[in-house]
């Protein structure tokens, strides 16, 4: 009800960005929360899901399905560093995924085919979503809390799963949870496929309903 309770600024200002970032927010936590996994290139993922959907509309997609290959595109790439980074532990974890932040940075501004060049700003195209145009404030705000309530529901209900409770036997203890039966290596690349999928998606919502836009 917030559209109807405050006013645009406050709305566009606090509330859209809190509801956003709440959404990245909650997909780092079910990687560093309950994996206890690291990962210090968290943005580098969600500028991936940014410029992919925004490539996808571009090229005419619908809004619903370039934000799923949006959160696809990040999920591989986040997959493909996270199984490298996962070789190490601790300290040196955080280093592995601070150096994707640095490298997804150095591509994108140094590829045209993606951003334009360095200095370069994609708008982002006017978008609907089941065939309703957002083309207001309150509209845009709704789409990102629609997708925050949905991750966030996710989130409480993976965490009754045995996937959910095979993330915290990996955080509290790795090997202990291997001599359980858990397959550590599988749970952590699930853990970094899944947060880098959700935050791709946040990344475009990002994009589109907040920014209007996507620069290095």
């Amino acid at each position: 009800a917030a559209p109807f309770l405050f006013s645009p600024l406050y709305l566009n200002s606090y509330l859209l960005p809190w509801v956003i970032w709440a959404t990245a927010a909650l997909a780092l936590n079910l990687l560093m929360g309950w994996a206890g996994q690291i990962h210090l290139g968290f943005a580098a993922v969600m500028a991936i899901g940014a410029y992919s959907a925004i490539h996808l509309t571009r090229a005419g997609i619908p809004f619903e399905l370039a934000l799923i290959g949006a959160g696809l595109v990040s999920a591989v790439i986040g997959l493909g560093f996270g199984a490298a980074a996962l070789r190490v532990k601790g300290l040196y974890l955080a280093v592995s995924t601070l150096a994707m932040q640095y490298l997804v940075d150095w591509i994108i501004s140094h590829t045209p085919a993606i951003s334009g060049g360095s200095q370069a700003t994609l708008q982002a195209p006017s978008f609907a979503v089941l065939g309703i145009a957002i083309d207001s404030d309150a509209r845009r705000y709704w789409v990102a809390l629609v997708l925050c309530i949905l991750v966030a529901s996710f989130m409480l209900n993976v965490r009754r799963t045995s996937f959910g409770r095979a993330l915290v036997a990996v955080r509290d203890k790795d090997f202990a949870a291997a001599i359980i039966g858990v397959n550590a290596f599988y749970v952590k690349l699930v853990a970094f496929w899944t947060s880098s999928f959700i935050g791709g998606v946040a990344g475009a919502v990002l994009a589109f309903c907040y920014y209007g836009a996507v620069t290095p």
